[in-house]
């Protein structure tokens, strides 16, 4: 449902970090399926992260576009003042699959290599946006962390 003026409403950073699980699980899913193309499973990547990113804005009250570049994503989270790990330096190699890996004839041939690394980014901006919203500002875990086993590296 949208909102006067055409914007969607923020859901729950809970919501958006439901979201990116699920993508991730599915990119690690088709890793090695031989009927699910690696364009696909780099796009899920990619989709990962980027709702990962937007669960730590929502959480954080931090405004955002609807877009899907994840370095401008890491630009607004940083300008805001929130530490990014120095490992999201290459995110941006998600970027091109939100859009151009999802059309047959778009963008160059991807290579298992993409897919393990996207793969890699995308949990590891998970694992952080699960870090920093289930954890109390003070540090440590507050009873009934929602993470269970999915906060964990796989």
């Amino acid at each position: 449902m949208k909102t006067p003026g055409n914007r969607r409403r923020a859901e729950s950073s809970s919501g958006w970090l439901a979201h990116a699980a699920s993508d991730l699980s599915l990119a690690r899913l088709g890793r090695d399926h031989p009927e699910i193309l690696r364009e696909q499973v780099c796009f899920h990547a990619q989709q990962a992260a980027e709702k990962a990113l937007k669960a730590v804005l929502v959480e954080r009250k931090i405004g955002f576009p609807l877009i899907h570049d994840i370095e401008a994503l890491l630009d607004i989270a940083e300008k805001a003042g929130l530490q990014l790990p120095p490992e999201f330096a290459e995110a941006g190699f998600l970027t091109p699959f939100a859009v151009e890996a999802r059309y047959p004839g778009y963008g160059e041939e991807v290579a298992q290599t993409d897919v393990e690394e996207a793969i890699r980014l995308a949990g590891t901006i998970v694992s952080w946006a699960v870090s920093l919203i289930t954890s109390p500002p003070e540090g440590g875990r507050g009873e009934g962390d929602p993470r269970g086993d999915e906060g964990s590296s796989r």
